[in-house]
């Protein structure tokens, strides 16, 4: 898998499957941008306006474990 991809996928998995009693989402976060800027890419950060979006959309990937939307929206984030 490719670097991006895998970094993006890092953070899917590890806040899917709550590997800590909290912060799943934030620690996972920081592992794929930890990956992401080891393989010579910049950090992706979510925009407070895309909050809800961002939520709506995890929702959605736990409920439905279907990475494709989560993923091309990691993706959208990082090229603003």
């Amino acid at each position: 898998m490719p670097p991006f991809e895998g970094g993006l996928a890092m953070f899917l998995i590890g806040a899917y499957f709550q590997f800590f009693f909290d912060g799943n989402k934030h620690t996972s976060r920081h592992m794929m941008n930890g990956w992401l800027m080891r393989h010579g890419y910049n950090p992706i950060s979510i925009p407070a306006a895309r909050a809800l979006d961002f939520n709506s959309k995890m929702v959605r990937f736990y409920h439905s474990k279907d990475a494709n939307e989560m993923m091309a929206f990691l993706a959208e984030c990082y090229t603003l």
